[in-house]
């Protein structure tokens, strides 16, 4: 069995020493192989409101060579080589990765989607190869998750406002024994790669395609949301992606939480 890191990073080169340090710490006798599609729009490069991103994704694509000469690099990035037209975004990656991925695995072997600043302990893909084979029925994991506070006070107010929300939502969806209790992260998502050929993979979208993936997975079988070790995204402002972590606390920074409100018990009930 082998276990394939699935990770898109735009804008990450703040974070993704980390996280490709957690990867290369990882103390399993699984083979790890790792796909890393660094992307954004190639129209960027024009635009010069964009260009310092470009600039970042260069610096991501050196660290990736700098980290290992393992690492496989999908590069959606460089100048002629970025999304086009309506093809683009973290769905459009995770698409790229996991297709790549399905093209060499076999079907045990299993696929771990990952963001580019999240961390996660030395026995992260142990205690995932495990739980897989102590749940062999199990076609996907969704992965506890905690995002660490930081500094910034804002934004330490924002994600626990959001993981309330979040949490209220899992918590009355397992309480009504909902077949679809279980929160849906990019970062926080293991599958095997026969589940994945089984629903035809995931589907390429702007954002959300973490939640319709999980849904589909668990339309044509079991899901865990149980493991041993978590995974732990960082706690940041980020306008990366359409709708998700980032943009909820930035918009509920500015006293927004209309999208995402806490509902009441009641709701589920009915």
């Amino acid at each position: 069995m082998k276990a394939y890191f699935a990770l898109p990073a735009l804008n990450e080169a703040q974070y993704i020493r980390e996280t490709l340090d957690c990867i290369l710490s990882q103390n399993t006798n699984c083979k790890i192989e790792v796909y890393i599609c660094i992307n954004q729009p190639d129209d960027w490069w024009e635009n010069p409101e964009k260009l310092n991103i470009c600039i970042n994704n260069q610096k991501t694509i050196e660290i990736v060579k700098a980290s290992s000469s393992n690492f496989h690099i999908i590069d959606k990035s460089s100048k002629g080589n970025g999304w086009i037209g309506k093809e683009l975004g973290v769905g459009h990656a995770r698409f790229t990765l996991m297709n790549e991925i399905n093209r060499v695995a076999d079907a045990e072997d299993i696929i771990i989607s990952i963001d580019a600043d999240t961390k996660f302990d030395s026995n992260y893909v142990e205690t995932l190869v495990e739980n897989f084979k102590n749940n062999p029925t199990a076609l996907a994991l969704s992965t506890p998750y905690y995002h660490p506070l930081s500094n910034d006070e804002d934004a330490n107010k924002a994600i626990l406002r959001y993981e309330i929300y979040m949490r209220n939502y899992a918590i009355n969806m397992l309480r009504i024994n909902s077949p679809f209790a279980f929160t849906a992260l990019g970062s926080a998502i293991a599958c095997k790669v026969s589940a994945y050929r089984k629903i035809c993979g995931i589907t390429p979208m702007k954002s959300g395609e973490d939640f319709y993936f999980l849904q589909q997975l668990r339309k044509a079988g079991s899901l865990l949301i149980w493991n041993e070790t978590h995974v732990f995204p960082a706690t940041r402002f980020s306008d990366r992606v359409f709708f998700g972590t980032g943009p909820a606390m930035i918009k509920g920074n500015q006293g927004n939480w209309d999208s995402y409100p806490i509902y009441c018990p009641c709701l589920f009930d009915e």
